[in-house]
């Protein structure tokens, strides 16, 4: 009798959840953006997809680096080397949203 009951509220709801608009996923949004600004900024040195090697084998492959920091700790990183460059590399002109995104990609890749 409970399970019916269940079932034919769940069935009366259906209908009306149906008809809301999909809410876009903020986090999802974000992580599209950082990985276009990947490909478009990182690609030429770095791997940036979930396989694959770096073009320079100096560059780690971001699939990496989503294991090797923190989310807040990597956000901080890619803010310093966007503002002053990292090793051989140059910095990147990206304001702080792009480098939001960019954090949020890359744990994005992080493996489970």
């Amino acid at each position: 009798m409970r399970t019916t009951i269940v079932l034919s509220l769940v069935l009366l709801a259906a209908p009306a959840c149906a008809g809301l608009p999909n809410r876009p996923d903020p986090l999802a949004e974000s992580q599209g953006r950082g990985e276009a600004l990947a490909k478009q900024v990182c690609a030429a040195c770095h791997a940036v997809a979930a396989a694959g090697d770096s073009p320079d084998r100096r560059a780690p492959p971001f699939r990496t680096l989503s294991g090797a920091y923190v989310p807040l700790t990597l956000q901080r990183k890619l803010t310093d080397i966007a503002e002053s460059g990292h090793y051989a590399m140059p910095a990147v002109k990206v304001d702080s949203d792009q480098v939001n995104d960019l954090a949020a990609y890359i744990n994005s890749l992080k493996t489970p």
